[in-house]
């Protein structure tokens, strides 16, 4: 990307300014997402999300420069220590079950009526719902 075509877009679309609390706080769930990713158990993972969350807490009151290093030095640790392959939700995209085994119609599954107790709620592709006021499925990105 040239700079030309970078101040363009820059102009177009500034990049806003996160507050040292926003920061803080992608910091915290990025160090808690990636830790998800390397721990085996979920015993390990709470055991080192109490340390992180110890971490963070211990630092609570500092200046404003040593507030803008640890954000610093809390970054690079992150980039460090990333996953090469990390956890993914299985129904969200890029996830083992994304668009994967979609809900059986329930005139399928009840051929003789559908019964009142049972959700009547359609799904897309997606798994995501589609609204009761809705005829069809929005369209979804099929990749």
């Amino acid at each position: 990307m040239n700079r030309s075509f970078k101040e363009v877009v820059d102009f177009f679309k500034p990049n806003p300014k996160l507050t040292h609390v926003q920061q803080v706080t992608r910091l915290y769930r990025k160090s808690l997402r990636l830790v998800f990713s390397w721990s085996e158990s979920r015993d390990i993972f709470n055991l080192k999300a109490t340390e992180i969350r110890n971490e963070f807490n211990s630092n609570y009151k500092v200046n404003s420069a040593q507030a803008l290093r640890l954000l610093r030095e809390g970054n690079e640790r992150l980039l460090n220590h990333i996953h090469p392959d990390p956890y993914i939700s299985p129904h969200a995209p890029g996830g083992t079950s994304f668009m994967r085994n979609p809900a059986i119609p329930l005139q399928i599954v009840y051929p003789n009526g559908i019964p009142a107790n049972v959700s009547r709620r359609r799904m897309n592709i997606d798994m995501s719902y589609i609204p009761d006021d809705q005829p069809y499925a929005d369209k979804v990105f099929v990749d």
